[in-house]
């Protein structure tokens, strides 16, 4: 009895932690819009794209190490991994960046509401992965909440701009993508694959494609040494925590949980942006980003709930 007693907490523990990760993970995306719109007033998209894919690299080294899983790929694995590479990294890391260029911080996490619901219909389709009516209650009670969080949890500005620029169309691209690249990385961690190894290759796969792709289209790397000591902030952040870091974390859950009660947490990411903008632009918080923050909660909670 003492022996069961001690394997539930040990695996409530773990729950927490893996759970923990999540949640990690999308704080740090959160503030990844906002670090990329700062980072593009002094470098172009595809500099930002590899500056960000050079600084993770080492992070992403360093997990494999921990982890023990550093070796090379077989031939199939390196084929799987290169597509998922180009498709999630490169391609969805580029065009984020450009759209940026003209999309509202704001507008982009508030687009990734859409995640979840894509996710959970590709994941029916593909992965026989099922959702509760809980589970669909709770998507819609956090996707309500998220609409509060962007449209009244801050005191609107002349920066907020509104829906319907080229960047925001661009960003709507990124999140069917990105739903297909989570149904398409489960299916790969399905395999047994480590984490850590997994994305390692990815991010080295989309660094290998993105560097002479942003020679051959002639982008300005010699503005580098211009950088002001926030852009640089922005490019380590972007870099060690938002293209590695959240990553790992992001893909350890993925390798526990169903794709969709992982991408659930997304819900959670505006509010992460709209704190970390108001430390970078000042934004002032009303009551309605509290209300919104406890709907999208509760959701989550409905979501995962066993």
């Amino acid at each position: 009895m003492a022996s069961t007693n001690r394997e539930d907490i040990q695996s409530k523990e773990a729950s927490f932690a893996n759970y923990a990760m999540v949640l990690v993970a999308v704080t740090i995306w959160g503030g990844s819009f906002p670090s990329t719109k700062f980072a593009l007033a002094q470098a172009e998209p595809m500099v930002i794209m590899c500056l960000r894919l050079f600084i993770g690299m080492p992070v992403l080294l360093a997990g494999s190490l921990f982890e023990g899983s550093l070796r090379l790929p077989s031939k199939n694995e390196a084929a799987a991994l290169f597509l998922m590479g180009f498709q999630g990294i490169f391609f969805h890391q580029s065009i984020q960046c450009y759209a940026m260029r003209t999309a509202g911080a704001a507008n982009a996490n508030w687009m990734m509401i859409a995640t979840p619901a894509l996710v959970a219909i590709l994941s029916r389709i593909f992965l026989k992965e099922k959702i509760s009516g809980r589970g669909i209650c709770g998507m819609i009670l956090a996707a309500t909440g998220v609409t509060l969080v962007i449209g009244r949890g801050t005191v609107i500005t002349a920066n907020s701009g509104s829906f319907g620029s080229i960047g925001d169309l661009i960003m709507l691209l990124s999140v069917l993508n990105w739903a297909i690249f989570l149904i398409v990385s489960r299916r790969v961690l399905k395999k047994d694959l480590s984490p850590a190894f997994v994305i390692f290759w990815e991010m080295l796969f989309a660094l290998i494609v993105a560097t002479p792709f942003a020679i051959f289209i002639g982008s300005d790397f010699s503005v580098i040494p211009s950088f002001s000591s926030g852009t640089w902030t922005a490019l380590i952040f972007l870099g060690a925590f938002s293209s590695a870091l959240a990553y790992i974390f992001w893909f350890k859950a993925l390798s526990i949980f169903t794709v969709t009660r992982v991408a659930v947490f997304q819900f959670l990411q505006p509010i992460a942006g709209v704190v970390i903008s108001y430390f970078l632009v000042g934004e002032r918080f009303t009551p309605w980003l509290f209300a919104g923050g406890a709907m999208i909660l509760c959701g989550v909670w409905l979501v995962n709930k066993k």
